[in-house]
């Protein structure tokens, strides 16, 4: 029962860092140019729609 119990934990292990490794690569990989893109900024004309 141990041998499988280590088995089950090692493999957990090597997703975990395979996750780690893609998601460091991934974060490396796009670049980092600094943009207004994904920023919601209401214009002030908007605000009299919205209001």
């Amino acid at each position: 029962m141990d041998e499988g119990r280590k088995k089950v934990w090692i493999c957990l292990l090597v997703i975990v860092l395979a996750a780690v490794v893609i998601g460091i690569l991934y974060y490396l990989s796009t670049p980092s140019a600094q943009s207004s893109e994904g920023f919601l900024i209401m214009a002030p004309e908007v605000e009299n729609y919205a209001g």
